[in-house]
């Protein structure tokens, strides 16, 4: 699956080119493996880390992602360690499996890469739950048998880009892949009520019986004890601090609101916590003295493109005075446009794809937005668009490039906060079962963020927001800096 010279676009690879990859890793992403020798020949660090197809990874990292297998060999010959874990728990193999690279797969296994490092997710849950970064795309087995014969974990499940607490037995049930399931099963693979829920026919017989025999014909009833990854799962969907305002301000008639959340989509890995996010959202605005009746909440199916149209093109404009305020939300994914680096919201129906057709560009919405006739127009996005994971995608066959992401440049009129910049990912509170950023957004406006008057204004939104987000995405191995633009001395709430 060696792409990089016959599919990716000449633009694509000059952007990255121009970037800030080292000379080796150049030579990696070329394919140029003659000059990949001549430059570790001349002693250069097989180690150095540079912004190679992502932020600060090592030559071997990128070898593994553009597939280029010579280059892997030239690279551990040289000693270049295959388990070195990069921010986010990136790592060689995890993506060599994510993307589909059975001949990289196997040289890193038979280099001595450890199949379960990484994470927060293994290269068998990947492979199995979103191969090739598509829900959709069927198991490749041959994967799967390698990292299982060299001892991966099958019972492990998902919490990033993997729905939380699905394993590979469960994602194989799912697609109804009767070969995979076996395999599974042969190495352990513990039948779990998730893989049961959603297997059916043929496979669903196979599990139950895999499950009989492990009960035994006289075994008493299993305990009913909740796995890890079960307990993980219902701790996040408990209550948390910022599910509900703890105030209420005086109602502001001209005041609009679009509040988008989308959790599970039709054909691309779920956004955790998003639509629980923009519910807390919707509460905390209603709150805050936006009237319920002016507040557009879209969730799932209908947090589709045309709804997102409909209500940022038509109904806001029909509705926003020069005495209100506008607030618009996004909590979902985003996606960067491989070719040009455009970045886009994805709606329910959208498809990375067809970004062009199916997603809504960062561009539009600031342009649409800032020529509403409001006092003042806000907006928040808990979404990234490097492609590279968290609440974001790229369209098939694209690899997560970190080339120069274009969310355009935000009008003056608008006060923006994102959840990132353009080459980090998003991260997720599992205690609280919200995204980082939003989390601690409404805690800020609700009134940790205020100032000796009482007023929450953006500057101090941002600055309280900030280093705790950063603080809590360390903890998770990872970087993520929310961004504000536009004027910080807008007053958001007084209490």
């Amino acid at each position: 699956m060696r792409q990089w010279c016959s599919s990716v676009p000449a633009i694509l690879i000059a952007a990255v080119l121009s970037g800030c990859a080292t000379p080796l890793q150049k030579a990696i992403i070329r394919g140029d493996d003659e000059a990949v020798r001549r430059i570790i020949g001349a002693g250069a660090d097989v180690e150095g880390l540079g912004w190679g197809t992502d932020k600060q990874e090592s030559p071997l990292y990128t070898a593994a992602v553009t597939d280029n297998l010579r280059a892997a060999q030239l690279l551990v010959a040289k000693g270049a360690k295959v388990d070195r874990i990069l921010s986010y728990g990136r790592h060689p193999l995890k993506q060599a499996a994510f993307w589909g690279y059975t001949d990289m797969v196997s040289f890193l296994l038979g280099a001595g890469a450890d199949p379960e490092a990484g994470g927060p997710e293994t290269a068998l849950v990947l492979a199995a739950c979103v191969p090739g970064n598509r829900v959709s795309n069927p198991i490749d087995k041959g994967i799967m048998k390698l990292l299982l014969e060299k001892g991966a974990d099958p019972n492990r499940s998902g919490n990033l880009i993997v729905r939380i607490g699905d394993t590979p037995l469960a994602c194989a049930a799912r697609k109804g892949d009767a070969a995979a399931v076996r395999l599974l099963l042969k190495h352990g693979a513990e039948v779990d009520p998730a893989a049961l829920d959603q297997a059916a026919g043929p496979v669903k017989r196979l599990l139950e019986e895999a499950l009989a025999a492990a009960q035994g014909p006289t075994a008493p009833a299993a305990p009913s004890v909740p796995s890890a990854a079960a307990e993980a799962s219902a701790k996040a969907l408990g209550t948390s601090d910022i599910d509900k305002p703890g105030f209420r301000l005086a109602e502001r008639p001209e005041d609009y609101a679009v509040v988008v959340g989308i959790g599970k989509y039709s054909d691309i890995p779920e956004a955790r916590f998003a639509e629980r996010d923009a519910e807390a959202v919707r509460d905390h605005l209603i709150a805050a003295g936006f009237p319920s009746r002016n507040v557009v909440h879209l969730a799932g199916e209908k947090a589709g493109y045309k709804s997102l149209e409909k209500y940022v093109e038509a109904w806001l404009p029909n509705n926003a005075s020069r005495a209100g305020r506008v607030f618009f939300y996004f909590s979902g994914h985003g996606a960067p446009d491989p070719k040009t680096g455009e970045a886009y919201l994805i709606p329910w129906d959208g498809d990375p794809d067809y970004l062009e057709r199916t997603g809504y560009p960062i561009k539009r919405l600031y342009e649409k937005l800032s020529a509403l006739k409001a006092k003042e127009v806000i907006v928040a996005m808990d979404a990234c668009f490097s492609g590279a994971g968290g609440r974001s995608v790229l369209a098939k066959g694209a690899r997560p490039l970190v080339m120069k992401v274009d969310a355009g440049t935000a009008p003056q009129n608008l006060t923006v906060f994102a959840a990132t910049s353009g080459s980090q990912i998003t991260s997720a509170l599992e205690d609280q079962g919200h995204g980082t950023f939003t989390y601690y957004f409404l805690k800020g406006l609700s009134g940790a963020a205020k100032d000796g008057s009482g007023a929450v204004t953006a500057k101090g939104l941002y600055d309280y927001l900030k280093p705790k987000v950063q603080d809590a995405a360390r903890r998770q191995n990872r970087d993520q800096e929310p961004v504000l633009h536009g004027s910080g001395d807008k007053e958001l709430v007084r209490f």
